[in-house]
């Protein structure tokens, strides 16, 4: 019964220390979305991941890959429902242009990252998610989701990559 009076303020100290990091890297990722943004006073974040071990920012496990894939699939059917299967392209369209970009982007990231990897390594440091909106140079709101990257104390940005939300 004492092991339990001397694991519980064990238990209660680490809670606070991985509640501290969360705070800390959420807070270190807002402010790395902003920078990167056209319109920086437009973001608006909607979700932040609790923190995952990462290892290495190129290594993604076999379910994220599929993750990732699948959520480029929805994106392809909107850009496709949008222009009727690319019979009724519009290039004023600027929903659909900035989706498209933001695609390949995320296809080059994605490619580069699963192309180089070595497979899974050491834990290199920690990786969240974050869901955001903001609005583009063009006015129109676009959704993201924003993976990051942080060293091991989780202080400094490593690597990161986006993927557009349909």
């Amino acid at each position: 019964m004492k092991k339990w009076f001397l694991l519980l303020p064990l238990l209660f100290l680490s809670a606070l220390f991985a509640c501290d990091r969360r705070a800390r890297m959420a807070g270190l990722a807002e402010e790395h979305i902003r920078q990167s943004l056209e319109v920086p006073n437009s973001l608006a974040i909607q979700a932040v991941s609790d923190p995952d071990s990462a290892f290495g920012s190129g290594y993604l496990s076999p379910h994220e890959v599929n993750s990732l894939t699948a959520l480029l699939q929805k994106v392809n059917a909107v850009i496709m429902s949008r222009t009727k299967n690319m019979t009724e392209f519009n290039p004023d369209d600027h929903y659909v242009i900035d989706l498209a970009d933001r695609q390949m982007r995320a296809l080059s990231d994605l490619r580069s990252m699963t192309g180089k990897s070595k497979g899974k390594g050491g834990w290199t440091g920690w990786k969240i998610k974050v869901d955001y909106s903001a609005k583009g140079s063009d006015g129109e709101r676009f959704r993201a989701e924003r993976w990051i990257f942080f060293d091991k104390k989780g202080k400094n940005v490593t690597r990161s990559f986006e993927l557009p939300l349909p």
